[in-house]
């Protein structure tokens, strides 16, 4: 940042929106107006765990600032990226959703058993869309049983026990993609794994899509599975970055729906479950888009705007008397830094280092 340290102990805009006596040590800072306020993210709590930053650039100086910080903050980063992350790893590491995905939920944890029916449903819909399919006709009906198996188990039985056809062909081969989710993974000498890298890939929009889907699932696995007792995945920061490419204007309703499901389900894993209400879920999102879709409410409780104008977005809209943003520069909104209601809307500096 820009700032002498003392400057930013001067000010600090709490989540109720009154400025307090703070300190540079541990905190997490996200933007700053000069000499008046410092923004930063108390990601440890749901209602504002979630960070939207709408900007075309995936290689961004403030994507570096914020996984520098989260590693500093002890968070293991689990980040998505349409683009090729310029990182290198060291390693590299499958994921088997079949591992968690075929296991019974434990009784009583109904929220998590709906959690993962609304996947399940979701990567249903996803193959219906990818292969022009109508879904009765493609997708077997099934039956499981809850207390012995996980809801995808009852559909691989039932797509197991179909005929013989080009439809059972196509439905196998893409399950066979659950048991190789790869993942790259960065190191730190003294603390080990601060890093899973996922590129989102394929040869088309669909091919793409279905990457992203399998990542994202990927992370409410790792969500669900991990141990809270051990202090490298006690905290999660899951990074989605979606490049232009990928975010076309031209998308159809049925592929923004998909994108939308994924990011909220995502979403959700940043929120207080009413199975397990004490625990905080210590899960922290940040999503960058070329476009407000699908950065948005109630997906994102803090937004930076990086660009002035985008495919379905125009910052003067919202601040009519705006200048041009230079590239350290950014439009910030967000209706839970104070406790009236109001949206607080202010042009910030973008806490990277120059």
């Amino acid at each position: 940042m820009e700032r002498s340290s003392e400057e930013i102990e001067n000010k600090e805009l709490s989540s109720e929106g009154q400025q307090v006596k703070t300190s540079v040590k541990d905190h997490f800072y996200l933007a700053y107006k000069p000499h008046d306020f410092s923004i930063t993210w108390d990601w440890e709590h749901s209602i504002f765990a979630r960070v939207g930053f709408m900007h075309d650039d995936v290689y961004h100086p403030f994507i570096r600032h914020i996984k520098t910080t989260a590693r500093k903050q002890k968070m293991r980063i689990l980040h998505l990226s349409t683009e090729i992350i310029q990182e290198q790893y060291e390693d590299k590491d499958i994921i088997n959703l079949y591992d968690f995905e075929l296991l019974p939920t434990e009784e009583g944890l109904d929220e998590l058993e709906n959690t993962r029916l609304k996947w399940v449903q979701l990567y249903l819909k996803l193959l219906c869309y990818m292969n022009g399919k109508d879904r009765v006709q493609f997708i077997p009906q099934m039956k499981y049983f809850r207390t012995q198996e996980g809801p995808l188990a009852g559909y691989l039985r039932a797509i197991d026990e179909m005929p013989d056809s080009p439809d059972k062909s196509i439905l196998l081969k893409h399950l066979e993609k659950l048991e190789l989710v790869k993942w790259g993974v960065k190191y730190n000498e003294d603390k080990g794994i601060t890093d899973f890298i996922y590129h989102i890939k394929g040869s088309n929009f669909k091919e793409q899509l279905e990457s992203f889907f399998l990542g994202a699932w990927a992370i409410m696995n790792v969500h669900y599975a991990r141990d809270f007792n051990d202090e490298d995945m006690d905290s999660l920061l899951t990074i989605i970055q979606l490049s232009k490419n990928f975010i076309s204007p031209s998308l159809d309703q049925t592929g923004r729906e998909i994108i939308e499901g994924i990011v909220k389900l995502l979403a959700d894993l940043t929120l207080i479950s009413l199975d397990e209400i004490y625990i905080q879920p210590k899960h922290a999102l940040f999503i960058q888009s070329p476009q407000l879709f699908p950065n948005h409410y109630p997906q994102v409780s803090h937004m930076f705007y990086g660009m002035d104008y985008s495919a379905d977005f125009n910052l003067r809209s919202m601040i009519p008397d705006l200048k041009p943003l230079i590239p350290n520069e950014a439009v910030y909104r967000s209706k839970v830094v104070t406790n009236i209601g109001e949206e607080f809307v202010r042009k910030v500096f973008l806490a990277i280092e120059t």
